[in-house]
């Protein structure tokens, strides 16, 4: 298989950018690479949900803007009986899932190379978000284990709040430079540490 390349590789600068609070940067962005992306599109949810559960052990969330998460892998509710199941790659996390998902169950389709990943975290994350989409970012509106689609200017993401200062974003690898720059540009005003 060929080496996957980062389409940030160019424009990533490691180190601190921006303002110089004196309690430090309010920002942390780096990309989580290697990844695995896998969709789950369910016909029958219920099945396939247990399917999902018995390959990963961790149940599907059956509520909308939803995640379940068991260490670095987590179940992200995108759709209606639609899964997006994310972890390092350490395994063939699309080959395991289409083993326990029947074809007349779901489709299981590998989007790892179709997708990058930013983490984004920080004293000022939730801050940073609310300048970039519409969502509400309050922590009663938006807790832990919240995840949901929204748009970024022009540009589709989906969200995922992995604690109470720590995101997830992922979004198509096409426009992953575009969002990595609209990111750190606002970012600047809370000091900005890029790993």
């Amino acid at each position: 298989m060929p080496e996957r390349r980062s389409p940030l590789i160019d424009c990533r600068r490691p180190g601190l950018h921006g303002a110089s609070p004196a309690e430090g940067p309010g920002i942390e962005i780096g990309e989580i690479a290697p990844l695995s992306v896998v969709q789950v599109a369910a016909f029958d949810g219920e099945k396939a949900a247990a399917a999902l559960g018995a390959a990963i052990g961790i149940a599907a969330p059956p509520q909308r803007n939803s995640a379940a998460a068991a260490g670095e892998t987590a179940v992200l509710w995108t759709g209606p009986e639609r899964w997006m199941v994310v972890e390092p790659e350490t395994r063939d996390l699309g080959e395991l899932l289409a083993r326990h998902c029947a074809p007349e169950i779901a489709a299981v389709t590998d989007q790892g190379h179709a997708r990058t990943a930013i983490r984004i975290g920080g004293r000022a994350a939730r801050s940073l978000l609310s300048k970039l989409c519409t969502l509400d970012l309050d922590p009663l509106a938006f807790p832990q284990g919240s995840s949901a689609q929204t748009v970024m200017g022009h540009i589709g993401i989906l969200l995922h709040c992995r604690a109470e200062t720590s995101f997830d974003l992922f979004v198509y690898r096409g426009y992953a430079v575009s969002a990595w720059e609209t990111i750190v540009d606002a970012a600047l005003e809370f000091g900005c540490q890029i790993r």
